[in-house]
């Protein structure tokens, strides 16, 4: 991998609630994150314009940095000019707006629908519609059911390849006598990732009613699935559809050349960027919005991206309970709440998305919410993981060597320690693993800068900007509560080994300073797992981290 000739990055990330713009460049022959601005996004009224959000969000930049990224006449300084202002690159990342309306047309439930569900939850999408070879409605039924969905999007797909043409075909024809029924500038986008044979005749089909992307058939065969093509394209249509219908986006997309990537997206590409450079482990990022919740979970090059649209700790808040009940949120809470107390919580939060807790009560149900944010993610994302990624023990999360939380309510959890919980009761990790905090909010920043260099990207992600929680031992077994099942001991380079026994169903912290060097032996009681097998003993050199090391028993 070589590094692209390129000194200093600028990227901007536009979400709902916060607009950034972090600078990046070389600090002693390394890439660093350097400074980062902020504002409240501008892309609802009064102002209904980004770039009202983006201009203060740069002059925060330049108080920090006294560097100059715009000119007199509001454009760009690229590359960086003589005096230091500007920078070498630009990019852009945005998840403002709602989600994205999503159809999805395929043969068999389990095989192409499945695949096609798997592209539309890798962005900021909705399925608001689903026509299959087994849908017993009827053709009028179908018709209707489309119209009503109101689909921005519909992604047919369906037979392998030299399979059946027939049958999408057919498929086809129904969703192209539904767009015949809207109106001109109503009609939806087609995102074509079935048999390649019938290509031709599925441009033809929709000639004159709407546009048609073509990417490779997500099931070439029955046992091979191949998303990354059909994914691609969708994420250019949201840009091309959602974010483009964002005031000042064209202004703002001329800036670069690479117009404005998903945030999404860009979570992804670094996560898979960072996998890759650390021998292939296995890497989860996940990114806790006001809007929607992004897990991406990458061995080597092989990426997984889950966006849940509806699950968010802001505007998504009242949403949650689509999906979740409200005791089970309640559970996560240290007092009494009555139950209206927690539900007038997600409402009002709903309402008012950018509002910060005041009072203790209020911190516990925002991290509450949160940590069902998680878990209702993960459960999403879990069947879209591939088969190495997948669990010794059903229904539990694989083994991660390290998992990367993003998103306000986390990084701006008043400890460390309340962060490290968060992710750990949400994700229920299994095994060793280690706990990083995005203390600015700019992973996505960094997956953007990942594009135009990936070094870049990496060397940022493994300096202080993003700070080790620590590490989190997570065990599997049954066990009387309060009997012991790990013996664990830390002996660090400096200073004085300890050794503790953990019952069941407790969690105990050993502190390690950031930094600090120590051989951890774990010694589980036999039928406890912490990841190398049941009842296996560890020992391992491990670096401290803000909250140290957490046995969760």
């Amino acid at each position: 991998m070589t590094t692209a000739p390129t000194d200093s990055i600028l990227v901007v990330d536009i979400g709902n609630i916060a607009t950034r713009a972090a600078l990046f460049d070389i600090v002693s022959g390394d890439f660093r994150f350097v400074a980062q601005g902020e504002a409240r996004t501008t892309a609802e009224p009064p102002f209904a314009n980004v770039e009202e959000g983006l201009h203060h969000a740069l002059e925060e930049l330049q108080r920090v940095t006294g560097r100059a990224f715009v000119d007199a006449n509001d454009r760009l300084i690229i590359p960086t000019s003589p005096d230091g202002n500007g920078a070498d690159a630009f990019a852009a990342t945005a998840s403002a707006g709602e989600p994205l309306r999503v159809a999805v047309v395929g043969l068999m439930p389990n095989v192409s629908v499945a695949s096609a569900r798997r592209v539309a939850t890798s962005t900021y999408a909705v399925v608001g519609e689903v026509l299959g070879l087994g849908d017993r409605r009827r053709e009028a039924q179908q018709l209707d059911a489309l119209l009503a969905a109101k689909p921005e999007v519909v992604i047919i797909t369906g037979g392998t390849e030299n399979g059946s043409q027939s049958a999408v075909l057919r498929l086809a024809e129904t969703v192209a006598m539904a767009s015949r029924r809207l109106p001109d500038g109503s009609r939806p986008e087609i995102l074509f990732a079935g048999n390649s044979a019938v290509q031709e005749k599925i441009k033809e089909l929709f000639d004159g009613l709407s546009e048609v992307l073509i990417a490779d058939n997500l099931r070439p065969e029955l046992d091979s699935e191949l998303l990354v093509p059909a994914r691609r394209q969708l994420a250019w249509l949201y840009e091309h559809i959602r974010l483009a219908s964002l005031g000042g986006y064209t202004d703002l997309s001329q800036w670069g050349t690479g117009g404005i990537t998903p945030t999404a997206t860009a979570i992804g590409n670094v996560i898979r960027f960072l996998s890759e450079a650390t021998g292939d482990k296995g890497i989860l990022g996940v990114d806790v919005g006001s809007m929607s919740t992004v897990l991406a979970a990458s061995f080597g090059n092989d990426l997984a991206l889950t966006v849940q649209p509806d699950v968010g700790v802001g505007h998504s808040a009242a949403r949650l309970l689509t999906h979740t009940r409200l005791d089970h949120i309640s559970r996560w809470l240290p007092e009494d709440f009555s139950d209206d107390e927690v539900r007038n919580y997600l409402y009002n939060k709903s309402l008012a998305p950018a509002t910060v807790p005041h009072e203790l009560r209020e911190l516990y149900l925002e991290h509450a919410l949160a940590r069902q944010c998680l878990q209702v993610a993960a459960g999403a994302a879990r069947p879209s993981w591939s088969n190495k990624a997948q669990a010794n023990y059903g229904g539990l999360m694989p083994p991660f060597d390290t998992i990367i939380g993003s998103g306000a309510v986390l990084a701006r959890a008043p400890r460390p320690g309340q962060a490290a919980l968060m992710m750990i009761d949400g994700l229920q990790p299994l095994g060793v693993t280690s706990l990083t905090l995005d203390v600015h909010g700019a992973l996505p920043a960094v997956g953007a800068a990942a594009m135009q260099n990936p070094v870049a990207a990496v060397q940022v992600l493994q300096s202080n900007s993003f700070p080790s929680l620590g590490l989190v031992v997570s065990l599997v077994g049954e066990a009387r509560p309060g009997q012991n099942v790990v013996r664990v001991k830390l002996a660090p380079t400096d200073g004085e080994a300890v050794e503790v026994k953990v019952p069941f169903g407790s969690l105990e912290v050993l502190r390690l300073p950031s930094g600090q060097e120590a051989k951890l032996t774990i010694q589980p009681l036999r039928g406890f797992d912490t990841g190398f097998g049941g009842g296996v003993s560890k020992t391992m050199t491990i670096t401290g981290g803000e909250v140290g090391v957490i046995i969760d028993a």
